[in-house]
């Protein structure tokens, strides 16, 4: 499986214009994330923490679509930036951290059970009336799945990332993108990113994919250890 290639999706839509550079681009997109939460933060909260698959996110979340939070782009520029799923829940995810977390001490995780990622299930070769597909339709389906194990076997990474290093997770949030306190701080999680790789696995991420599985990860973990200590509290 080539996670590089399927994890292609989940990085930045070029500017129309070459002056429009990818740092620009994700700074735009940071933008838009923070924009959004502020705006809408407990429909993003609810929608990153309930892990909703993708469909559902652009579906029943679609008040977190807003072209008001789009950044104007610098004079005599344009930009023109399409969300995919994943990438405009690391959007949601990373603006929810800076609202909410990176005040907070990191959140203790031994105690914590493993997230659900949605695992995804093979698809058949029949549909709903038990008809046979046809290969082009099955060759849909299944390309669909094999993105779908790829983003699954990147959310879990990016939980393990978050376990193995809560304090350097926060850290490597509380940057801007694509600056060198960015590049400073994925150093700082060097240890945690190589021995959360499964053995013999070779992992190639672009950052928006890596920083926003991180987020969306120490988002989760994050709300599930208040979720805990509120319930110890009130027992």
């Amino acid at each position: 499986m080539s996670i590089a290639l399927l994890l292609a999706l989940a990085a930045p839509a070029p500017a129309q214009r070459s002056d429009y550079s990818p740092r620009d681009t994700r700074r735009a997109i940071e933008e838009y994330g923070r924009c959004i939460v502020g705006k809408q933060h407990d429909l993003a909260a609810a929608a990153i923490a309930r892990n909703v698959d993708n469909a559902t996110l652009m579906r029943n979340y679609s008040q977190l679509i807003d072209g008001r939070c789009m950044p104007l782009p610098p004079l005599g520029s344009t930009i023109k930036v399409r969300f995919m799923g994943d990438q405009f829940r690391y959007a949601l995810a990373d603006g929810l951290v800076h609202k909410d977390l990176l005040r907070a001490p990191a959140p203790a995780v031994g105690v914590l059970p493993q997230l659900d990622h949605r695992e995804p299930t093979p698809p058949p070769r029949v549909d709903k009336k038990g008809r046979p597909l046809s290969e082009a339709k099955y060759a849909a389906a299944l390309e669909g799945y094999r993105q779908a194990q790829a983003f699954a076997y990147v959310s879990r990474f990016g939980e393990c990332v978050v376990r193995a290093n809560p304090e350097g997770a926060r850290d490597l949030l509380g940057t801007a993108p694509d600056t060198p306190q960015e590049t400073a701080a994925f150093a700082g999680l060097s240890n945690a990113l190589s021995n959360c790789l499964e053995s013999g696995q070779k992992i190639e991420l672009s950052k928006v994919a890596l920083r926003g599985t991180i987020a969306v990860n120490y988002y989760r973990l994050a709300t599930a250890a208040r979720a805990l200590a509120s319930a110890v509290s009130a027992r």
